[in-house]
């Protein structure tokens, strides 16, 4: 049972005063099994203890110097530490007793009025400091005991006080602003702007007389005056880190941030090190995305405030928006020692080596966020995405099946852990399998989930086109049609159905008619004027498929298809050059790796067919 935290010294000035050293394992023994209650009880017993002890000690020390200077030394050392350590109790029952042994001491009368202030007896250090001040009008005792006065609602004779202090020195800072605060608070605004008016006339270069004269036009809903006496005060003091603080703070209340900006700088440009003014200006030119410009001053700021972690997952994220990566990760790896569970500062670091393309540490910290977080569902997904692509890339370069196995396990669980995400899931899958050129797998991936209430449009179209590869054309055309039923007006729809009859080389009319149907409804869509121009091309139509296919391109200049579409017509018009450049444009953005060797193939077939005849080999 731990002991309450102002027992220790209490029991330690029994032992050390009463001598009940003999006593401690007996202590120990019998406090162990105290409850908090008995513990108070206990407490409140040593204190009383202590008390009587010290008492008696100090009747007794009286009859010898030597001994009271030797008591007064310990009792004041012993006083202080209590202070410094915050057992005000303590010290209190100290400085008590050492006022009785040395009356005619005022540091320690005053040392004794603090501790009094600490307990919350104010009465009784009223009447210490009453003493001191009165007798020597002592200024720091002055403003102690007005304090005092102000805590006991005695509000007259705290004023009493401040005006007694500044009638002998006008200059004292605590006792303009302390009277001038107690007039505002009695609604007496106007005398407290004139008393902070007549202390700035005798101190010209103290800007804190105008700087609460704001302060006080801002709690009367004067912004004007309020903003002109902040002015002020950074006139007759420009290191005034609150007045400038409350300037902006003001423009930025008006949305007049760079205006607020502007200050900061010119203020940190002789005060680099002020952290309330950095501060403000990192929120500043964070909120206008001035990521390039805040990210010195956020630097300097985390220096100054080494454990404010909010301040550096705010620079990791400056860092990772200016793409300075390395950076980043440094200061996320710190933050992580201080909060090795935290989800965000986990995903930050996820995050930034995915765009590193270093994906297996990527992985790594995706994978220790907890099931709870509200970053685990967006983590799975990464993680997914992440392994399909180091799946495909083994899969391409021919090496052992290690990626491809942990893909289709991981894919698998979570297809079963995340109801609700089944088809996002399926779709990653079924990606990694059309990649690979498995299209029958990738099929039957989204053939599980097109059940599923959150099965689209748009993954409908992508199951059907499965479909079309793997020629289930009686599929791919049920399944059409049922979007086509709901919404008679899909354009997409109806050129989907006319395309593919125009791949398959079924009924071209039929074909044309369909591609109609969808231009009356969507006449500029680039995707079916590319339809438009390949049944015209199949029709050996060249220039009006020319026509439609580069109104496509025009529409939609980076579709791979419309692109191939160019390049097989320009090649079938006898324009070589023109149909490689469009084959090398289709090969740049070019998703999966069996397109990108058709592609390829197709560019050695146009460089063969442009090679003389006497260069063919035979």
């Amino acid at each position: 049972m731990k002991l309450h935290s102002s027992f220790l010294p209490l029991f330690l000035i029994c032992l050390l005063m009463v001598s009940c050293a003999h006593h401690e394992k007996k202590e120990k023994t019998v406090l162990s099994d105290l409850s908090p209650e008995q513990v108070e009880e206990l407490n409140r017993e040593a204190l009383l203890i202590a008390s009587k002890r010290l008492e008696q000690m100090v009747i007794e020390a009286k009859n010898n110097q030597s001994t009271v200077n030797y008591l007064a030394t310990d009792l004041f050392l012993k006083g202080n530490m209590s202070l410094m350590e915050g057992d005000f109790t303590t010290a209190s029952i100290l400085f008590k007793h050492l006022v009785v042994l040395v009356p005619d001491d005022e540091f320690v009368q005053k040392k004794y009025a603090i501790s009094l202030i600490r307990v919350g007896d104010l009465d009784e250090s009223m009447k210490v400091l009453e003493k001191l001040y009165f007798k020597g009008k002592d200024e720091r005792v002055g403003l102690i005991l007005a304090g005092v006065y102000t805590g006991l609602d005695k509000e007259e004779m705290a004023k009493s006080v401040y005006r007694q202090i500044l009638a002998a020195n006008p200059k004292n800072e605590d006792a303009c602003v302390f009277l001038s605060k107690s007039m505002a608070i009695n609604k007496e605004t106007s005398k407290a702007i004139k008393q902070l008016e007549k202390c700035a006339g005798h101190d010209k270069k103290n800007g804190m007389y105008d700087y609460y004269a704001g302060k006080i036009y801002l709690d009367m809903g004067q912004v004007s005056k309020a903003m002109k006496s902040f002015e002020k005060a950074t006139q007759r003091q420009p290191d005034l880190g609150q007045a400038v603080s409350a300037r902006g703070i003001i423009l930025e209340e008006r949305e007049q941030h760079e205006a607020a900006i502007k200050i900061y700088t010119k203020y940190l440009e002789k005060q680099p090190n002020d952290t309330g003014i950095l501060s403000r200006m990192v929120q500043a030119l964070f909120l206008k995305e001035k990521y390039e410009e805040v990210i010195p001053y956020a630097e300097r700021l985390s220096d100054l405030e080494p454990e404010n972690l909010n301040l550096k997952v705010k620079l990791g994220i400056l860092y990772t928006d200016s793409k300075k990566y390395h950076e980043a990760i440094s200061v996320f790896r710190d933050l992580l020692v201080a909060a090795p569970h935290s989800d965000k500062i986990l995903y930050y670091l996820g995050a930034i080596h995915q765009d590193l393309k270093k994906y297996s540490e990527s992985i790594e910290y995706f994978n220790q966020i907890p099931t709870e977080s509200g970053l685990y569902t967006d983590s799975s997904v990464q993680m997914a995405n992440m392994l399909s692509t180091l799946a495909q890339n083994e899969y391409q370069n021919k090496k052992e099946a290690k990626w491809k196995d942990r893909f289709v396990q991981f894919v698998n669980s979570k297809l079963d852990e995340f109801k609700d995400m089944r088809v996002e899931f399926s779709v990653i899958k079924s990606g990694f399998y059309e990649s690979i050129g498995q299209s029958k797998e990738a099929m039957e991936a989204m053939m599980v989930v097109q059940d599923e209430k959150n099965f689209s449009t748009q993954h409908k179209y992508y199951l059907a086109n499965l479909y079309e590869k793997e020629k289930k054309y009686e599929e791919s055309t049920s399944l059409i049609m049922t979007i086509i039923e709901k919404e008679p007006k899909n354009a997409h729809a109806w050129n989907f159905l006319g395309y593919s009859l125009l791949v398959r080389g079924e009924d071209p009319d039929k074909a044309f008619e369909y591609i109609q149907t969808a231009l009356k409804i969507s006449p500029d869509d680039g995707y079916i004027r590319d339809s438009l121009g390949w049944y015209y091309f199949k029709k050996g139509q060249y220039e009006k498929a020319l026509t439609e296919l580069e109104f496509a391109f025009k529409k939609v200049p980076e579709d791979v298809e419309i692109l191939k579409h160019l390049a097989t017509l320009h090649k079938k018009m006898n324009d070589h050059s023109r149909a490689k450049s469009y084959l090398e444009s289709a090969l740049k953005l070019v998703r999966y790796e069996n397109d990108k060797n058709d592609i390829m193939l197709q560019m050695e077939e146009l460089d063969r067919a442009r090679l003389p005849a006497s260069g063919k080999l035979d």
